[in-house]
């Protein structure tokens, strides 16, 4: 989803997460009042500031976070994600049972919400390279 080859590849993500950042705050500020600028665009601010952060260097998490990585590491990227769909499967079955036992409506989703960055970065951390330069398998 690469729709700004104009700009420089360094600045293509940052202004992607601003653009999306204007529209969420706007439509925050329709929704709930000027309270979603201080939660909205704040964190908006601080995601662009991350991605601009990342495209200056050159790192294999860089590389994978943006998108711009070689064969290697898009093959990281398919394991981290698949990682993360494997915890979220089964995190939804566990919340699921949870939910109907405890009678509760709302906190599943939280939890859920909660699963997906902390399996993907569980999956950055299993399948990365080592300084030696051998790479980790684990094997399900």
């Amino acid at each position: 989803m690469n729709m700004m080859k104009f700009l420089p590849p360094r600045l293509q993500m940052p202004v992607q997460m601003l653009v999306v950042g204007a529209v969420g705050t706007a439509i925050g500020v329709m929704l709930w009042g000027r309270a979603a600028l201080v939660t909205i665009l704040p964190f908006t601010l601080v995601v662009a500031a991350w991605y601009y952060y990342l495209g200056g260097g050159d790192s294999d998490a860089a590389a994978v976070v943006l998108g711009h990585g070689d064969e290697r590491q898009a093959y990281r990227r398919l394991q981290m994600q698949a990682l993360g769909g494997r915890v979220l499967s089964l995190g939804i079955a566990a919340v699921s049972i949870a939910a109907v036992a405890a009678q509760a409506t709302l906190w599943p989703v939280a939890v859920l919400v909660g699963l997906i960055p902390v399996s993907v970065l569980a999956g950055w951390m299993l399948y990365r390279d080592h300084p030696d330069g051998h790479q980790q398998q684990i094997r399900p």
